[in-house]
């Protein structure tokens, strides 16, 4: 009969993880604490502070993790451990809050990189100082892996239960609960609850009353053997029949195929962990030919993914998705030589160097963004340095705008000013520029990627999104305000008064815009103009605050622009649709 642990026991795990892991369990409590605060900022000055909190702590729980269980051998080391952990935890503490407001794109692929590396050194760092132990090794690993599942269902189920309970107080009592609290109860459960429930799983690796020693479930071997593996040998099939087809058409392999070649490496060698204990066993003939074969029959598909990454790199150089997608092709060729070359191997090899590798891909001259920056540049000089040539072709003029594109977005304008003397005086008027603004000042036209030169350019969305609350916007050194759109004419006869004078404003559409009359002045508004050779309504992901001043000798007018729509036809730039909030001020 199942016994249910008493409250004093569950105390007691938890005190006993608590002083376990005390770093661990304050940094976790720390990064529940921003997230809730982060649930609650919305684009306010606090919201990048605790963002990057949340950050440094998903990093640091890892970090103090292998600290801990490296140094769980000698519990006299405790002042080492903890300095250790303070002073590489300080080191990422300095490392993200390096990072630019807002986060941009590459930093993001440098903190997913620290991460796994971090999550990758939990597996291996109890075993660096021990002679190599292979049962011991996966029995740990087992454990944490099925430790993590575990709590995910443990903490998605007293989640559930705990907001359906509030759920039936609010509807039976009719208590209210202010608006966050199933937010606030999930990142709890999620944040503490989970956390400290797979650290009191953390299995001892020192402990001579109870050492590891191998344990495999049965379950585990039924879900590898008759599901896993059977899936992966099918796309494996697939992939090498593929691989037949293009070198029986000589043609080029599709783009998307390295990631599924990659996709299927992983998950592979995940079967290959999984399955490791029983892969010898003479009863398993279907599992010992995978476990003998896989590394194998990897070597024509490693082939076939660096010539699809290469032959992209060699057209468009590298990014930092594709610099990824090579690192994890020399990790796999590393990966598959050392098992079939290597007499006995040892599986701790596949994480000690993902790790590695991993950790090579942050900083450094040979990291993603050293290595990526680099190629970009090096492609914009091909262009603009080292071409003599007046005029580009229709995707010459694509490429380069990609090239820019990246730099632009990932580096700003300061990356290209010293290779164009067009770009530095360009930078002296606007320090963030659009990608259009800058292919115009270097004289050419922005394209589009993936746009034909017959195809006509895709529609341009501009929206200027108003974080004001309530949508209550300030006017003060204006009189009146009011929407300017295309949709329909306005007529408005002695709406308004100022100055004990009536006024009748109304607007209708014209080839140049807008004429707007107030009384009986017409104001030529020329809105289509302004559009088409303001640069910042084309670029990518635009939400600058755009406006337009108009100056008459008795009215001034400030036009906030909110939405705009551009087609083009025939190559022919319309403006098909435009929404503007006007402000209007009478002189004296």
């Amino acid at each position: 009969m199942a016994r249910f642990p008493s409250f004093q026991k569950i105390i007691d795990n938890t005190l006993s993880t608590i002083s376990r892991f005390p770093l661990e369990t304050v940094t976790t409590v720390l990064g529940t604490i921003m997230a809730i605060y982060l649930s609650e900022e919305h684009s306010g000055p606090m919201e990048k502070i605790y963002l990057k909190t949340l950050l440094c702590c998903s990093l640091c729980l890892a970090l103090f993790l292998s600290i801990t269980l490296y140094f769980s051998r000698d519990l006299k080391n405790n002042a080492l451990r903890f300095g250790s952990s303070i002073i590489l935890g300080s080191i990422i503490v300095l490392f993200v809050f390096n990072f630019s407001n807002p986060i941009k794109t590459y930093e993001i692929y440098q903190f997913l990189a620290l991460n796994l590396g971090l999550h990758l050194l939990v597996s291996f760092a109890a075993f660096i100082h021990k002679k190599y132990d292979p049962e011991a090794f996966w029995e740990f690993n087992k454990q944490l892996f099925l430790r993590i599942l575990t709590a995910g269902l443990y903490s998605m189920v007293i989640y559930a239960g705990l907001s359906f309970a509030l759920l039936a107080i609010n509807l039976l009592f009719e208590i209210k609960f202010y608006d966050k609290i199933y937010v606030h109860l999930f990142l709890i459960i999620a944040g503490i609850f989970n956390t400290l429930f797979f650290l009191t799983g953390v299995p001892e690796t020192n402990d001579s009353k109870a050492p590891l020693a191998l344990n495999y479930p049965i379950g585990l071997k039924k879900f590898t053997q008759y599901v896993l593996v059977p899936l992966i040998s099918i796309y494996l099939v697939i992939l090498l029949s593929y691989e037949l087809k293009i070198i029986a058409t000589f043609s080029l392999p599709i783009g998307w195929v390295s990631n599924l070649i990659l996709v299927f490496a992983v998950f592979g060698i995940l079967s290959l962990l999984l399955i490791y204990p029983i892969a010898k066993d003479v009863e398993n003939v279907w599992i010992r030919t995978f476990h003998k074969w896989f590394y194998y029959l990897l070597v024509p598909l490693l082939g076939l993914l660096f010539w699809a990454i290469l032959y992209r790199i060699d057209l468009y150089g590298f990014t930092h998705e594709r610099y990824f997608v090579f690192a994890l092709a020399l990790w796999l060729s590393l990966l598959t030589a050392y098992f079939i070359f290597k007499k006995n191997p040892e599986i701790k090899f596949i994480p000690i160097t993902m790790c590695v590798i991993a950790l090579l891909t942050i900083i450094g001259p040979q990291s993603a963004d050293s290595v990526s920056k680099r190629s970009q540049l090096n492609r914009f000089k091909e262009y603009i340095v080292d071409n003599k040539k007046t005029k580009l072709t229709y995707k010459e003029e694509q490429d380069l705008s990609s090239i820019i594109e990246f730099i632009n977005d990932h580096y700003g304008i300061e990356a290209l000013a010293p290779l164009s003397l067009k770009i530095n005086q360009l930078a002296k008027k606007d320090k963030e520029p659009s990608s259009f603004a800058i292919m115009e000042a270097l004289g050419y036209k922005y394209r589009r990627s993936y746009r034909g030169a017959t195809e006509a350019e895709e529609p341009i969305y501009y929206h200027y999104y108003n974080n004001d609350d309530g949508g209550i916007a300030e006017i003060k050194g204006y009189d009146f305000a009011f929407e300017l759109n295309n949709n329909n004419n306005y007529t408005c006869k002695n709406c308004v008064q100022w100055s004990n004078k009536p006024y009748s404003i109304n607007y209708t559409s014209t080839d140049y815009g807008v004429a707007l009359k107030i009384n009986d002045d017409v104001i030529p508004i020329k809105i289509n103009n302004f559009i088409k050779t303001t640069a910042t309504f084309k670029a990518k992901n635009n939400n600058k605050k755009i406006t337009q001043r108009i100056i008459t000798s008795k009215y001034e007018l400030l036009l906030q622009y909110e939405s705009v729509t551009i087609n083009y036809r025939e190559n022919e730039t319309t403006i098909d649709a435009f929404n503007i909030k006007t402000l209007l001020k009478i002189k004296k």
